[in-house]
This record gives C-alpha cells, structure tokens and sequence, in this order.
C-alpha cells in the first residue's frame, strides 16, 4: 500500500513540472492526431473499472510517439561531396522501405505461430529473404565477387520462441458495474518462459521497481508480482536491473512477474531474458491503465480480486540454418582487409534495428563499386544474420567460412541503428497520467565504440561531427557490443557505430522513427570515415 501511494506522488510531481513548463512557454507541444481513445470523464466508483479509460488496441507497424512539422535538421553536404548522390537520404529511404517490407510481409503470412511476433528472423524465410535481396542489390552495383554463405546452427543451442500468447486482467463487479475482462494486447513474453499446460492464472501484487527495500514490506508468494520499468533510453541499459529483480521475486515465491515497460504509446517490446520464471512487458498505454487498476483497487480495499490469467504456447527450434550475404571490392594495391558489416535480422517491423543499418551499408556498397572510388585495401560488405536468433551468429561465421579474408582484416565496421530520430517525453496526454513523446529535430545519439582506442580512429569521429553534423556522444567508448562481438576472434580492432534510443527493440521501431536526413547524414560520414581508414598506414589503424 505505501508503494502505490509513493508511485502516485512521484507521477503527480512529474505531471506538475510539465504542466508548469508548459504554461511557462518553455515546453511547447503542436497538437496533432494521437494513436489512442479519446479521454473518458473523471473516474468515478460506479463505472466498469473504476471509471479509468481502457487501453487502446495495438496497432501494429504504427509510430507510438509524435512527429510534428519540424522536421530533421538538413543533412550537410561539404563542398565537393554533391556528386556522390548514391549517398542522398531520399535514395537510401528506397532501400529501408524495402528492407521494412520483408517484415511486414513476416507478420501477414504469419510466419511465426499466430503472428503476434515477426520481423525478419534468421533461420526462417524471412531472414533468407532479406539476406538475398541484399545482396541483388550488391551485384547491381556491378561487384563482381558476391556469396551467399549458409551455416548451420551452433550445436546444443536452442532457439525460444513464442507462438501465441495473451495477458488477461480479469473483470470484477469490485471494480465497478459491468467491469468486463481486459487483454492487454502489448504483453510479450520473453524468453525463455513457459507455462505449465499453458495456463496461469493468479492474483496481482505491485511492487514498484522491485527493489530489495520495496520487497520487504510486500509478500509476492503464489502472486503475479507487477514490476515498473522506466528506461532512461534503450531498454539494454535496464537489464542489469530489471532482470535480477525479476529472478529475486520468484526465489520470493512469485509465481510470474509483469513488467510495465514507461514506452512511447501502446507497443510491444522485446527485450529482458531469463527472468527466473514465466515473465511478460506489458507497453505504455497497457501498463498506464494496469498501474492505475490496481491503484484504485487498493484505495477500494479490492485488490485481493485483482487477478490476471496469462496463456503461453512456445517452442524451441534447433537444427536451424541460415545465410550471410557477403560482396567483395578487391583492393587497387593490397590484400589487407576492411569489413563493413550491418546485420539484417530483425524483430518487428526493425526499421531502426537494423533497417537503416543495411540501407546504409547498400549505399556504401554503391559508393565504392564505382570505378573512381574504388579502395586501395579489399572492402568485404557483410550482410550477417543471426543477431537475435541463438545459436545463428553472423560473424563468427562468416570468420570461419573465410579465414583467409579475416587473416587479412586490419578492421571490422559494425553499422547498427544509426538514424532514429530522438524521442524523449513531452507532456501528460491524458487524465491517467500516461506521458507522449515527441521528435526533436535531431537522431538520437550515437555511440562510437573503438575497442582498441586508437587515437586516428577517435579522430576520425570528432571530424565526422564538425564535417556532417552526426551526432555522437562526446565521450570515448571501446564497447563492441551487438553483432561487433561476434568479430572478437579477429586480431584487429572493431569500431560499432550504435543509437540507443526509446524504441529499441520495440514495434514501435517504424519508418516514420527514421530520420531520411540521418540516413544520409551517417552514409556521407561512413564514406568519408572508410576512405580515410583506406588511406591510413596500419600502425594507425593498429598502434
């Protein structure tokens, strides 16, 4: 009970300082057309659930958050750089429309169980799919030495999947006349959960961020524990957090653990694992009504009665193969290798993850075929696979299907979401307190991890900043997390270009998050960063 008081204040305070903001003129927000029901009157007790607005449905394959008329800062083109038009946004946006198809097209042939989940997923057709027009798109650029390179998956491993699910709060005359059941249709449970016959239903208990001094005062036993996540930008940075959490509630007694993802919209998100137990996100709008459900239900002395009924129907694949596409630039005068690599799959609808990514790569892949950019170094594109599907990782094995290419290779380019707008929250929308988000008028940042922290490679990315605008973090970073890890067996250094942003790993993650400007912004500077890298000596590249 003291949580769900606290949690109340700590909403209304934040709701306060917007609110002032924006009487004060410092925040602005347009109005615009909102994906979500209009706001029903003040609750009151005599209405089905308390008189609270239910959530909305989910809308697949639509932008949870604002975007305004202000569009992205222009993309800056130096003096000299106008020809390479291969390099323009609105030719790259081409790509990424069709890169997002090959999704789409996942979730309408329901290609994984109901179609609740879809992308473009190594080790199923979707993944061939895109790996294959990728490299289509390779040869029309006139290279010559173009593979498509199939691997099985590693042995012993396991690959989890959900195929049909659901996440029911279950109705109650306690709650107001005609209270009927209520799906949250953004549950997405996560791997590697599993029900016993498929089936659980139990009481719900809210326990706030789930820490160990909020868990002193709240008995979880036999209960489906209610956990609030509020990420302060990709949802990878909660994960040392919210996981253990979860794994200490169910040591606890919890018999399942919801956590309500603080999202943009009404949206799916995918990530967090191995949660101890069966283990569901709930999105933004779902998680705002079921906080405020059992807000109302403690202050009617109901929420003995608050219950949820979950459903879970999964497998999981072994024996699974898939296919890196890969294209090859041989070097004017050396043997010596650069990988530029973008991974494929996706979950989703992935513009962003990795859609914008691979459209990136196609440019490139343009920009060098040409005969008068051709490099001096041998330029091997990577299209990898495997990214999100255990067991199937996309360098490791393009390492051991060329060992004389990686032998070769004095550095490895991960290019991974690099052109999402920047989303952060703008104001309350609504009388339950659920928060927009809205664009700005940048990307959103972009870490720029060197593992071996070269000082030319460092350099090369504070020039990218006053040459195209591109809007890195200001400090250094050796991470090589995402599909840059799977190059760690490599002897040089793996430079990742990665965004971290609020739709990561989400269904949000739609072409109208993509910023046609970035696009272009991230191809002129990757370009100019490769010939660089081309031209240097390697004792800069490798000091």
């Amino acid at each position: 009970m003291h949580t769900d008081v606290c949690n109340i204040h700590r909403r209304r305070v934040a709701h306060f300082l917007s609110a002032a903001l924006l009487c004060l003129g410092i925040l602005s927000v347009p109005t615009l057309q909102l994906q979500a029901q209009p706001q029903s009157g003040a609750a009151t007790d005599d209405a089905p659930w308390f008189g609270l607005m239910l959530p909305p449905p989910f809308q697949p394959h639509m932008l949870p958050a604002i975007v305004g008329d202000r569009g992205p800062t222009p993309a800056m083109v130096p003096a000299g750089e106008e020809r390479f038009t291969e390099l323009e946004g609105e030719a790259i946006w081409e790509d990424l429309v069709s890169v997002v198809e090959f999704s789409k097209q996942s979730r309408a042939e329901r290609e994984i169980g109901s179609g609740q989940l879809w992308g473009r997923i190594s080790g199923f057709p979707s993944g061939a799919r895109t790996v294959e027009w990728v490299v289509e798109q390779f040869k029309a650029t006139g290279i010559a030495d173009t593979r498509i390179q199939t691997f099985k998956q590693s042995p012993n491993a396991s690959f989890w999947m959900p195929l049909s699910w659901e996440l029911r709060i279950k109705g109650n005359a306690a709650f107001g006349p005609g209270s009927q059941d209520v799906v949250l249709e953004t549950a997405m449970p996560l791997s590697p959960s599993r029900l016993p016959d498929g089936r659980l239903s139990g009481t719900l208990v809210y326990v706030g961020e789930g820490s160990p001094a909020e868990l002193a005062h709240i008995d979880v036993r036999g209960k489906i524990a209610v956990q609030q996540v509020t990420p302060q930008a990709h949802m990878v940075f909660e994960r040392e957090t919210t996981v253990p959490r979860a794994q200490d509630m169910f040591k606890r007694g919890a018999i399942a653990v919801i956590n309500i993802m603080d999202q943009p919209g009404n949206e799916m998100a995918k990530d967090f694992n191995n949660c101890g137990g069966p283990c569901f996100n709930v999105g933004g709008r779902d998680g705002t009504f079921l906080e405020a459900a059992l807000n109302k239900a403690a202050e009617a002395g109901a929420l003995d009665v608050m219950q949820a009924e979950l459903t879970l129907e999964t497998e999981s694949f072994t024996n699974l193969s898939a296919t890196n596409g890969v294209a090859v630039i041989p070097g004017r005068d050396s043997e010596e290798v650069i990988v530029i690599n973008a991974h494929v799959d996706a979950w989703f609808d992935g513009a962003g993850d990795n859609g914008d990514g691979v459209a990136v790569q196609i440019a490139l892949a343009r920009h060098f075929a040409k005969p008068e950019n051709q490099p001096s170094r041998t330029f091997v594109f990577v299209a990898s696979a495997g990214h999100h599907s255990s067991g199937l990782n996309g360098p490791s094995n393009f390492i051991a299907l060329n060992p004389e290419l990686a032998a070769n290779t004095v550095v490895a380019l991960n290019i991974e979401h690099v052109a999402q707008r920047n989303f952060s929250p703008a104001r309350s929308q609504f009388e339950d307190g659920y928060r927009e988000y809205i664009a700005d008028v940048g990307e959103a940042p972009i870490v720029a991890g060197i593992t071996n922290s070269a000082p030319f490679i460092e350099g090369l990315f504070v020039e990218g900043v006053q040459r195209y605008g591109t809007n890195f973090v200001s400090g250094t970073s050796t991470m090589a997390s995402g599909e840059g890890g799977g190059y760690r067996d490599l002897s040089a250094p793996i430079v990742t270009t990665m965004q971290a942003p609020p739709l990561y790993h989400t269904s949000g993650e739609v072409l109208e998050a993509i910023s046609v400007p970035g696009l272009e912004r991230m191809a002129r500077f990757l370009a100019y960063f490769i010939k660089e890298l081309d031209k240097a000596p390697r004792e800069s590249i490798m000091p």
